[in-house]
């Protein structure tokens, strides 16, 4: 009897076992569809069709990932994503115990697809919404990879760069498993290395230092360097690596030769066969076209580029890039109709894409400061480094915290300001600015003007004001002193005993009223441009208007335009 208690023992501890992990079968299989997906994808997925309807449930869970992951390669993200976040549920629901190697494994490749599905919508809120759901499903090095590159997405290049080699280093040269490719292992670094690459450029962008595309160069090179050296997928490894250098040719703003090596990179059949690869293709010969004054061209690829977003939905980031190249050449065509409607979609989608990343600016945030925490409580921890460690993380903490502290101060305040405006506007739609009786005649100094000449001087620059003249770029104090009758001696005079105020304090007052009674009252005027509200109000330049306008209000016109529109 107990001998067979022990044999039922033992063979459900078997099946158990098999249960939580694949056979020297199956992993081959799963590697050789892994490695299909690439060069033969049509196979891959026929084959990942089959083991998807194994019974053993962790075979097919795998089967499962390959069909999101063939999905994924062609460009249906949304579909990709579908597929994902189902498996997902499934494998939670699953029988596999969550601390087994095989769950980890598997949760984590599937978080990984769907992170950079998000990052490549442009969803850097959701790509992080599950980054952070699912990190204890993901190994160090990995973490460290996604968040460089929405720290790269985000702007922040020093940072996100830096935690993109830190993985690099951290990233072990695997050592060749059951039915593993060197080549696929090596494919893995090389996606790394083109990864830093891609950063540097973003960071010539910021900072226009040659040194950064000197880098990116590099990186991209060595990246197809590892690919061709063991001959896999030469011609799109060719392709994309032209594709790369054009980009850096273009950002140092030499068009004919970007030009000349997106055409070779195109000349290679195979990039037909990737939307994406296509539409980035597009993409950057449209800019050269742009930048060499060939307006129809540059319009030809920008609308290939936008036809092929319909079906990718890939870079937000990209397609105002298109957007913005079309409102420009249809500007320089004098086509005023389609101009306008790209710069009007420029702004919608400008809108969506700050929404986005003011979110995902907060997660980071937050998790910078746990990550502080998390740092601190480890080094804490040492006793070789006790004093120093807690005096520093102190001193850290200390800075981020008065940091915090002026920033919700100034934040505050601006609130008061926006608030303080919106009730002055709602009392009154017209603010006299130069109120007679707001001194008596004993409070002010010696005049060298007489009542009856104050009083015309008023009474003409009330009919100025009526008919918002000082809109208009010449409302100089000569134009005025001529309107009212007199000279800019007494006029000045008048600006200076009786109002108590320059004519330049003056003027701005009432065009910085008029943009905050409009900008309230009629919408629309909040999608124009700070350059197209500077030019309405008689103001050359943006910049201009921009410090004329926090002069009078302590707030800056993109915080109160924002302020707006969250309360409509």
């Amino acid at each position: 009897m107990a001998k067979l208690i022990f044999t039922v023992l033992l063979l459900v501890s078997f099946s158990f076992t098999t249960a939580q992990e694949l056979n020297y079968q199956e992993i081959k299989q799963t590697r050789s569809i892994q490695e299909k997906l690439i060069s033969n994808p049509d196979i891959a997925y026929q084959e990942a069709l089959e083991i998807s309807k194994s019974n053993n449930e962790l075979l097919s869970f795998h089967g499962n990932y390959y069909i999101a992951n063939y999905y994924y390669n062609k460009s249906e993200l949304i579909y990709s994503k579908k597929l994902l976040l189902n498996l997902i549920d499934t494998i939670e629901k699953s029988n596999l115990p969550k601390s087994s190697k095989a769950y980890q494994d598997l949760l984590g490749i599937c978080v990984n697809k769907l992170f950079y599905i998000h990052k490549n919508l442009g969803e850097y809120d959701r790509a992080l919404f599950y980054l952070d759901k699912y990190k204890t499903s993901l190994p160090d090095n990995r973490f460290n990879e996604h968040y460089g590159a929405i720290k790269i997405a985000m702007g922040d290049y020093v940072s996100g760069i830096a935690l993109l080699k830190k993985e690099l280093q951290t990233t072990p040269h695997l050592k060749l498993g059951v039915g593993e490719k060197k080549i696929m292992n090596n494919k893995l670094f090389a996606d790394k290395y083109n990864s830093i690459g891609d950063a540097y450029q973003a960071y010539y962008l910021q900072s226009k230092k040659s040194v950064f595309i000197d880098s990116a160069n590099y990186y991209f090179n060595a990246a197809a360097t590892l690919m061709l050296k063991d001959n896999f997928y030469p011609d799109y490894t060719k392709a994309l690596l032209r594709m790369r250098l054009a980009k850096s040719a273009a950002l140092e703003e030499n068009y004919n030769k970007s030009l000349s090596l997106y055409r070779q990179g195109k000349n290679y059949p195979v990039v037909k066969d990737n939307v994406r690869t296509q539409q980035l293709f597009d993409l950057g010969m449209a800019d050269c076209f742009y930048h060499l004054k060939q307006s129809d061209s540059a319009i030809f690829y920008c609308k290939k580029y936008i036809e092929n977003y319909q079906t990718t939905k890939v870079s937000k980031e990209n397609l105002l890039m298109a957007y913005n190249i079309m409102t420009q050449c249809y500007n320089d065509k004098k086509d005023t109709k389609n101009a306008y409607r790209y710069a009007k979609k420029s702004l919608e989608l400008i809108q969506s894409i700050e929404g986005i990343k003011s979110k995902s600016l907060s997660f980071l945030h937050n998790y910078d400061l746990s990550i502080i925490k998390k740092e601190s409580n480890q080094i804490i921890a040492s006793k070789n480094y006790f004093k120093r460690s807690l005096f520093g993380i102190s001193i850290l903490l200390l800075i981020v915290s008065i940091g915090f502290y002026y920033y919700y101060k100034l934040q505050k305040e601006k609130q008061i300001r926006f608030l303080k405006i919106i009730e002055n506007l709602k009392e009154t739609k017209t603010i006299d600015t130069h109120n007679l009786h707001s001194n008596s005649t004993e409070e002010l100094p010696k005049q060298l003007i007489d009542e009856e000449l104050i009083e015309k001087i008023a009474i003409g620059l009330k009919k100025l004001e009526q008919k918002e003249a000082f809109l208009e770029p010449n409302f100089k104090l000569a134009y005025v002193a001529k309107k009212v009758n007199t000279n800019t001696a007494y006029l000045s005079q008048y600006f200076n005993q009786v109002i108590q105020k320059t004519f330049s304090e003056y003027t701005q007052e009432l065009r910085v009223q008029y943009v905050l009674q409009k900008l309230n009252d009629v919408p629309y005027f909040r999608k124009y441009t700070l350059q197209a509200i500077a030019e309405e109000v008689g103001y050359k330049d943006a910049k201009t208007f921009v410090r004329v306008f926090k002069k009078q209000t302590g707030i800056s016109p993109n915080y109160y335009i924002e302020k707006l529109e969250n309360t409509n």
